[in-house]
């Protein structure tokens, strides 16, 4: 069972995608792996963008465009010793494939180029891309190049979702929330002002912060996560600034400075000074740590078509089909800058991204690709009831 797992063509591109290291900003070698595999399984066009994306085109004719999308990179490895397989080694073993971007999400990669050349030998009218992107891990350029310069009508997202119907996300706000102070010598604390005492006033009146609900995505959240004082390098002196960084999940309606808003108003003290944090961006310079929230609407007409298309492929794998949200946040709000309407849909375990224990089930794997195959079909308008046909072990 073991050779057979592993030998199967899905399972081998998933892997050697996985053996190609492509951490944020350094995907050139996984980019090669699915530029093969989009020549192999007779894509029109195979190409790498302006920032490295890799690009497969299926045309077949007048019609509409959905593209299936991935990202390419990953976070870093950390300590091998940790992982039970090699991270990138794309062994498996107990039904699973295992390592570094298993799950998130070199597994939907390839069932996507498998997905596609199954809706290819159905039959579609339309175009059909399947996207692996680019630095989304740090920021989305991939995605954003993507949804400013190519023109589609619609798409499928494959970040892990447990193969659920996935409508959205809370969206990300960091925050710097920065506190005054004056050093003086710890036995004599009455001569200066404690900055770390105004942070903790600060982080339990978050604590009692009213935040707004949606229906479909819950509450927004504000978390305090992370607290520096200075000097930092002194035992015996009174703090005389402290930073603490907030972590903000916002809700569709919620603009940034509607986040700051709430923030400030917590304050007892006006010399507190509440912002956005920054980060260096990918091509230089800095730029706000800031990702939009997403909501797909549950009765939108793509979700209506995608149920069924979704469903029926996961009954011939002994699945039923379910919905929510993301709980982190994904590429979506950047596909969908022009009006395309995005759905998730991925194989393997949300919480086991970015672990030592990243795996994706083979069983996932190949419901992935019926689940992907069937809704291009359905929404690219082809032959109805017929079903992608392949031999044993293709």
């Amino acid at each position: 069972m073991f050779d057979r797992e592993a030998q199967h063509p899905l399972v081998k591109l998933a892997a050697d995608l996985i053996r190609a290291p492509s951490p944020s900003g350094s995907e050139g070698p996984a980019a090669a792996v699915l530029l093969a595999a989009f020549e192999e399984h007779g894509f029109d066009e195979a190409y790498r963008d302006e920032v490295g994306n890799a690009v497969g085109v299926m045309r077949r004719g007048p019609g509409p465009t959905l593209m299936l999308n991935g990202h390419l990179d990953t976070v870093p490895v950390g300590d091998a010793t940790l992982w039970p397989h090699p991270p990138l080694g794309g062994v498996v073993d107990g039904g699973r494939l295992w390592g570094r971007g298993a799950c998130d999400m070199k597994g939907a990669l390839a069932a996507m180029v498998f997905a596609a050349a199954d809706a290819a030998a159905v039959g579609f009218a339309g175009t059909l891309i399947v996207a692996g992107v680019v630095q989304e891990e740090v920021g989305g350029l991939g995605a954003r190049h993507l949804g400013e310069s190519l023109a589609y009508d619609a798409a499928v997202l494959g970040e892990p979702s447990k193969l659920r119907l996935m409508l959205g996300h809370r969206g990300c706000v960091v925050v710097e929330v920065d506190f005054p102070g004056a050093i003086a010598h710890a036995a004599r604390a009455s001569l200066g002002e404690n900055a770390l005492e105004h942070a903790a006033r600060y982080v339990t009146a978050l604590g009692g912060l009213e935040l707004p609900v949606d229906p479909v995505l819950g509450s927004a959240g504000a978390t305090a996560t992370r607290l520096v004082s200075a000097p930092a390098d002194a035992t015996n002196v009174v703090p005389g600034s402290a930073r603490l960084t907030v972590d903000y999940r916002s809700l569709p309606g919620e603009s940034v400075e509607d986040v700051l808003t709430r923030l400030r108003g917590v304050r007892h003290d006006d010399r507190i000074v509440v912002r956005v944090a920054e980060r260096e961006a990918a091509g230089g310079g800095p730029s706000s740590r800031v990702a939009a929230p997403y909501l797909l609407a549950p009765d939108h007409a793509v979700v209506r078509a995608a149920r069924p298309a979704l469903a029926a492929a996961l009954a011939r794998h002994g699945r039923d089909l379910d919905e929510g949200v993301w709980w982190f946040c994904t590429d979506a709000p950047h596909l969908a800058r022009r009006g395309a309407p995005v759905l998730g849909f991925g194989p393997g375990e949300e919480e086991l991204a970015h672990t030592t224990r990243e795996s994706v089930a083979v069983a996932d794997l190949h419901a992935a690709r019926d689940a992907y195959a069937a809704v291009a079909v359905d929404y690219l308008r082809g032959p109805r009831g017929t079903g992608a046909r392949r031999e044993e072990g293709s």
